[in-house]
């Protein structure tokens, strides 16, 4: 039976697309998060965990990272490759979670599940999934495309070329680089000091990789989708302007993307069991 998934209330709250030339405000996604905490959770034993990202003066010295807009534009040929992450062939994932709760980001740390760099196969491709988390500041929001930008480090972290394409990561990583100690830990903490250089609304940045492989990068998809959805960038559903879901989809039995839709029902019902606590408790 035909059915439009068209105005179901998001309780996640969102200011979602531009109306009359008030800002886009970029969602709070706190339930992804949690989901995200959880998924590391049941990987603890591939996780290494690095609580503090790299000091700055590092960064700078040893791994010549460079403020936005100041790096130079770099190409990394085939035979100068030591390793291929987020190959279209191996898998790819890459998603940014917005929150505006800044108990939930643990700011600095950054989580791998899987192997780092000098554990894969030279000359190889690697699966590859990167989650990052922030819990910004309302009084300072920063854009949220600004936000999806961020994440390729584009020509600021020499021996580390990224082709993007929307919701994945193709990483080229070079061998001069490689040999002088370029790791994730260093891209992690890169990614950390970008987010809170260039954005003062800012908090907090976390940032999470996976490279295990396809089965591992597959499974943060449903989580991946929804934060589309809710950023406003999905391809069929979006944010309507009064916070609700709506839907291109005419037949939801037929559609690739009912998982999700689901899901997304599941979020507005915990919300609503979470809300009702908080009342029932202040009574």
């Amino acid at each position: 039976m035909a059915s439009n998934f068209a105005h179901v209330e998001s309780e996640v709250q969102a200011a979602s697309q531009t109306v009359q030339d008030q800002p886009v405000e970029a969602a709070d996604m706190a339930v992804l998060a949690d989901q995200v905490r959880e998924y590391l959770a049941q990987r603890r034993d591939n996780l290494t965990v690095y609580p503090d990202p790299l000091p700055e003066q590092v960064l700078i010295r040893e791994f010549g990272f460079s403020a936005k807009g100041k790096g130079k534009p770099e190409v990394i040929l085939t035979e100068d490759v030591q390793v291929e992450l987020g190959h279209p062939s191996v898998g790819s994932l890459a998603a940014v979670l917005t929150t505006y709760d800044p108990s939930l980001i643990q700011h600095g740390r950054i989580s791998l599940i899987g192997p780092d760099l000098r554990q894969m196969k030279p000359g190889g491709r690697q699966a590859f999934a990167q989650v990052i988390l922030l819990a910004l500041d309302r009084s300072a929001m920063p854009d949220p495309f600004d936000l999806e930008n961020a994440q390729y480090l584009m020509h600021r972290l020499p021996g580390y070329m990224v082709r993007s394409v929307p919701g994945k990561l193709w990483v080229r990583v070079g061998k001069d680089r490689f040999n002088q100690g370029l790791d994730l830990h260093t891209v992690g903490s890169a990614l950390v000091k970008a987010y809170t250089d260039d954005f003062p609304g800012v908090l907090k940045a976390e940032i999470a990789f996976v490279t295990t492989g396809r089965e591992d990068v597959l499974a943060l998809e449903p989580i991946a989708a929804e934060a589309k959805v809710l950023s406003g960038r999905h391809k069929k559903l979006v944010l309507g302007v009064d916070g609700s879901i709506e839907c291109s989809e005419l037949n939801c039995e037929e559609c690739e993307e009912k998982p999700v839709c689901d899901n997304l029902r599941d979020v507005v019902v915990r919300r609503r069991k979470q809300k009702k606590s908080e009342k029932a408790a202040k009574a």
